[in-house]
């Protein structure tokens, strides 16, 4: 079978969710089916296409269109314009999208459905990201797909109920990790790592872009907090590239009485990412709203105790291996920050969340979800 794939997403300089799950989603589906030819499919001007990965799988076919991304959404947009698949060495059998881009094919497509975050959350984008959405018509997208693969369960009702996509015509698919990467296991690099950000030393991780959405403000309050009712001095480590609508997180950090404890780390690359989760007291991520939520399997991959939402996909994702708080309510992050740093059994409690996530985490794999995908793409094809 031919199958094209959108990897437009891999264009950006700093890969963040969609990109991580295109390039692991690649290359799983590249190793399990050996026979299948893999077109990967991309636009940008040059030097955004040198941000490309290298693939070296045999079966896959890089197809680059230097044409810049705005010219190329003005072709799809036209009525007579050409089709994705004109610009391939071949004409394939099936198109996946691993996110709702402007596309034009009249090939069967499955397009994966991360979240409905604009819709559950609207005010925590800008005019520019619901602009994106409306030019795109994710509608569309979603509901002219032959199958939709849903990240979770969550997000499988969320594509019902906000984007009218039947049921019978969506497929979970819970996001993977890679065990090799993320594992509780030290490697000899991690301290050379984790030296970069100069973090050798104990601390708290909130990792996320900084965008409302992730409620990173919340965490700098809870730390505050928790080290006004005198919470162990641990430093708090906030790891991420800029989004947008940061002025709350400014302001949480230019308030705070214990500024000079809290540590700003851009965007930590792909290569440096297990190293520095592996090295944290606690992932805090209670986010008001996630359609999987990675960060929270790979630290558990990790043996990195979390502390996360009772909202969205997440107790789907961390099941019994993790602190649930309310993103709305500051006190609930304090009390669990002292259940895990201060109290008594905190040492023990951090012991059954590591060993509990270690064995959650076996539950995901990205072969597990390219099974489910591969299974669909020839389904839809045939």
């Amino acid at each position: 079978m031919k199958i094209a794939i959108d990897i437009r997403s891999l264009t950006a300089p700093h890969k963040t969710g969609v990109g991580i799950v295109t390039e692991s989603l690649v290359r799983t589906l590249a190793a399990q089916a050996p026979n299948d030819t893999f077109f990967l499919f991309a636009t940008g001007t040059e030097d955004t296409l040198m941000n490309l990965p290298i693939f070296r799988e045999h079966n896959i076919v890089l197809s680059p269109v230097t044409i810049p991304n705005k010219i190329a959404s003005m072709l799809w947009a036209l009525p007579f314009g050409p089709t994705m698949e004109r610009f391939l060495p071949e004409v394939p059998d099936a198109w996946l999208f691993p996110n709702a881009h402007l596309l034009k094919t009249k090939l069967p497509y499955a397009v994966i459905f991360h979240d409905a975050a604009l819709r559950t959350v609207p005010n925590f984008f800008t005019f520019k990201d619901h602009l994106r959405a409306r030019i795109t018509n994710e509608d569309r997208v979603f509901q002219n797909a032959q199958q939709v693969i849903a990240v979770s369960q969550h997000s499988k009702k969320d594509a019902a109920e906000y984007y009218r996509v039947p049921l019978d015509r969506v497929t979970v698919a819970d996001l993977g990790v890679d065990h090799d990467v993320y594992s509780s296991r030290e490697q000899s690099s991690d301290r050379s790592y984790r030296a970069a950000y100069d973090l050798n030393r104990p601390y708290l991780l909130a990792l996320a872009t900084r965008e409302p959405r992730k409620n990173i403000d919340s965490v700098i309050t809870a730390y505050t907090v928790f080290r006004q009712q005198g919470g162990q001095a641990i430093p708090l480590v906030l790891a991420g590239a800029k989004g947008w609508k940061t002025r709350h997180i400014d302001a949480a950090l230019t308030t705070s009485m214990y500024r000079n404890d809290i540590r700003e780390v851009a965007y930590v690359p792909e290569k440096h990412k297990a190293a520095v989760i592996r090295g944290a007291k606690a992932l805090l991520f209670p986010s008001f709203y996630e359609g999987f939520g990675l960060p929270v399997l790979e630290a558990m991959a990790c043996g990195t105790p979390v502390i996360t939402s009772i909202t969205s996909s997440l107790p789907d994702v961390a099941g019994n291996a993790a602190l649930f708080v309310d993103p709305l309510n500051i006190t609930d992050i304090v009390q669990a920050l002292h259940q895990l740093l201060d109290e008594p059994h905190g040492p023990k409690l951090q012991e059954i969340l590591k060993t509990r996530g270690i064995e959650r985490a076996q539950r995901f794999s990205w072969k597990k979800t390219s099974e489910t995908v591969l299974k669909v793409l020839h389904e839809i094809s045939s």
